[in-house]
């Protein structure tokens, strides 16, 4: 019995160790190529974060989008540094090795009880916690070095060289590239500007060069192609060596899209720092905030289409639209580049900039500039054009943010399949999609996605050379914007909305759907008691609300009500109350005829369109082999027939003249 009572304490220790370090190993992050969205990231909430603080007497400032602390892991070692948790996903980062992680992984290290128990599992977290971060900075971080070869520093020799080659305007400083410390690839003919992070680390690159189709343009890559915690940043000179102190910096800075821009810029004697986004209007990562909570004001200058004035928008948000300030997009206010070059006052313009006014009260003065911008950039407004479905850009002229749209139609008639090719024709274009499918799996989905994107079924015979094409497709549809929710079958309608204010947070999201309704509404015990319709009004409310406050797209799947398959739906047959039909922007129904009559065919119907008010039918031509709806195997045929038909025609001329000679 002794004997067992020791086997079994020594037991326990073991199960108790490895239970430690599953749950570390469940919280790590994953890669940075990971697109799965799932709503525990956003379980851990400001105040539970300043109260684990507070109660392990751990001091913290407060700044406008992270809480900055030291780092309690590291604390006391030769390399500490300070962590910076973001208040509003809880996700840490350590910029010394640029690692991140949930709140939750350090959470234990900020307790004030030093017990011995406590002090060993703090010493095993600390051994794995350390382990962890030197194998992230490993799979991360960005091999700058093997760069130096291929680029060499620019200098002063070299400026007339660079500028005659990309045409840079007279007024850019020649200095600029030297105060940049660009480099320069004299064989590609590419320029390199290193991208630093809060600690001046360079963690990325943008490489500039020329457009190979020959029309002069200038084209911008970015390294890493994800997550990159850095900008290109130019300082004021006379505020940097007037300050005796390291940590002042200039309390402005004007953030632009790309490298012409910041050079424009520093053309000018503006006291203020200058700071070029990563991915320009793409995304704004979360690991960069950190960087820019030293500043009181910035001033979004983007492009001066309603497109660049939406993302300025969204991005404001997550910087904390109380110190920042916008320049309106009009004709009047270009970017600072195109000012440049068309001798435009930029210190004017940037004087002009205005902050967020009031959200409940407004006037027309200023909604002037929003007006006239709308005006001027009429194809903007209208969204994004749908390459695939050109009948819908005739009706609905575009995909818009902000607003709903609901899509019905009889069971098993494709709304998954179509929804599916209609939103990859919106992420090839650049809309950030986020996926939530209740219904059928991510891999189904996924694997849909990826036969629509291909054109063509993959793998249907394994072989090599069909292997080689699967990675070909796979590895250009890991590039689109496209992610997924992790829920499957009934869910909370809290817990979808925690994970779509993530995605909409980190991934910076403009599409959103949800396939489908009927799966938030719920078949519990507490369900039973509630008025399904009510339940299906207070959904569709909180989706409206998202759509507005966020101003992103959302698409909801809804079925019908089960109706006479010889009966065409109506806005009337979607199920639930009418607030459906009444909140939502556009109301597409697919009408599937081919059971119920013999020349029936399938089609959509554009049954509201609130934008423009166009009415119509789309007709539905499924191809099997590439599982797409697409128009462009129509528009071919129609065109080759065409083709056809004027070459006989000419032929019928020319045999008639002949006929005549």
């Amino acid at each position: 019995f002794f004997y067992q009572l020791i086997f079994c304490n020594f037991s326990h220790k073991i199960v108790k160790y490895f239970t430690i370090k599953l749950r570390y190993l469940k919280t790590k992050v994953p890669k940075n190529n990971f697109k799965d969205v799932n709503s525990d990231q956003m379980n851990i909430s400001l105040f539970n974060i300043k109260k684990s603080l507070k109660l392990a007497n751990i001091a913290f400032d407060d700044g406008y989008t992270n809480l900055k602390t030291n780092c309690p892991v590291c604390e006391g070692e030769e390399n500490s540094s300070d962590i910076y948790i973001n208040k509003t996903t809880g996700q840490f980062l350590c910029p010394k090795c640029r690692y991140g992680a949930k709140f939750g992984l350090i959470e234990k290290f900020f307790t004030t009880s030093r017990s011995s128990k406590t002090v060993n599992e703090l010493k095993t977290y600390q051994k794995l916690f350390l382990t962890a971060k030197e194998q992230y900075q490993k799979e991360n971080d960005f091999i700058f070095h093997s760069y130096e070869q291929e680029f060499q520093v620019v200098t002063s020799n070299m400026t007339n060289d660079i500028f005659t080659y990309f045409e840079f305007d007279e007024k850019v400083p020649k200095d600029s590239l030297l105060s940049l410390n660009a480099r320069y690839d004299s064989v590609g003919k590419r320029l390199l500007f290193p991208l630093t992070d809060i600690l001046g680390q360079i963690v990325g690159c943008k490489i500039l060069s020329k457009d190979e189709t020959g029309n002069n343009f200038t084209t911008e890559t970015t390294f890493p192609d994800l997550l990159c915690s850095g900008f290109v940043i130019h300082n004021n000179e006379k505020i940097t060596k007037n300050s005796k102190d390291k940590d002042q910096m200039p309390h402005k800075a004007i953030i632009v899209l790309n490298i012409l821009d910041i050079l424009a810029l520093m053309s000018t004697k503006i006291n203020a720092t200058f700071i070029c986004l990563p991915y320009g209007l793409k995304f704004l990562p979360q690991e960069c905030l950190p960087a820019l909570d030293r500043y009181d004001e910035l001033v979004l200058w983007f492009n001066y289409n309603t497109a660049g004035w939406d993302i300025a928008r969204n991005f404001a948000k997550k910087l904390d639209e109380k110190r920042c300030n916008f320049v309106r997009p009009t004709n009047a206010h270009p970017t600072p580049y195109k000012a440049l070059i068309s001798n435009i006052d930029i210190k004017g313009i940037l004087n002009k900039s205005q902050p967020i006014l009031h959200k409940a009260i407004t006037t027309f003065s200023s909604l002037k500039q929003d007006v006239l911008s709308d005006l001027q950039n009429i194809d903007k407004v209208q969204g994004v054009k749908w390459k695939r479905y050109p009948t819908l850009n005739k009706y609905l002229k575009g995909h818009r943010k902000g607003e709903l749209t609901i899509l019905t139609g009889p069971t098993g008639c494709g709304k998954t399949t179509f929804m599916s090719d209609y939103s990859l024709d919106l992420a090839i274009q650049g809309v950030n999609t986020l996926w939530g499918s209740f219904e059928i799996r991510n891999t189904r989905l996924a694997s849909t996605l990826l036969r629509q994107f291909a054109g063509k079924p993959l793998l249907d015979v394994p072989s090599d050379e069909n292997m080689l094409e699967f990675e070909h497709y796979a590895n250009a549809f890991e590039m689109l914007p496209i992610y997924f929710m992790t829920f499957h079958g009934e869910q909370q309608i809290k817990n979808v909305m925690e994970a779509i204010e993530h995605a909409t947070y980190v991934h910076d999201v403009n599409h959103v759907i949800i396939d489908n309704v009927q799966f938030m509404m719920g078949i519990s015990e507490e369900a039973k008691h509630i008025d399904r319709f009510w339940k299906q009004d207070a959904i569709i409310a909180a989706f409206r609300t998202f759509a507005t406050r966020k101003n992103c797209h959302v698409t909801l799947v809804i079925h019908p009500r089960k109706e006479k398959e010889s009966d065409d739906l109506t806005t009337s047959s979607i199920f639930g109350g009418a607030k459906a039909t009444q909140e939502a922007d556009n109301v597409l129904i697919i009408q599937d005829k081919r059971l119920t009559s013999v020349r029936g065919k399938k089609y959509l119907q554009i049954a509201k369109n609130r934008y423009s008010g166009d009415l119509g039918i789309m007709p539905l031509e499924f191809d099997k082999q590439s599982l797409s709806y697409a128009q462009k195997i129509k528009k071919k045929l129609e065109s080759s027939d065409q083709q056809t038909k004027s070459e006989m025609e000419s032929s019928q001329n020319e045999s008639d003249e002949i006929k005549v000679l």
